[in-house]
């Protein structure tokens, strides 16, 4: 399934666009094996996002089920390795 992350940002602040995408997920977990977050058009990705979606899925299902799940599209060298620190320093905060 693949989730566009502009849309989910869309006229929601931040923490709700989190909110949002998290649900969306949750309520397709069980069938889809995997989600593709689809970056396009996003220039950022501010901790009260992640927290509600990414830090959200981290906590409750762990590193390697978020890994194990999702993927990306359309991402930038820099979005990337704000995912990988973001999800490194929640999982270890566990």
């Amino acid at each position: 399934m693949t989730i566009a992350i502009k849309d989910a940002l869309n006229g929601r602040a931040f923490p709700d666009a989190g909110a949002f995408l998290y649900d969306t997920m949750m309520n397709n977990i069980d069938s889809h094996d995997k989600f593709i977050w689809d970056l396009s058009g996003v220039s950022e990705l501010p901790s009260m996002f992640l927290n509600m979606c990414l830090g959200k899925l981290v906590k409750e299902r762990g590193a390697d089920f978020v890994k194990s799940k999702i993927s990306f599209t359309n991402i930038t060298r820099a979005q990337a390795h704000r995912i990988v620190d973001y999800v490194s320093k929640i999982s270890t905060a566990n």
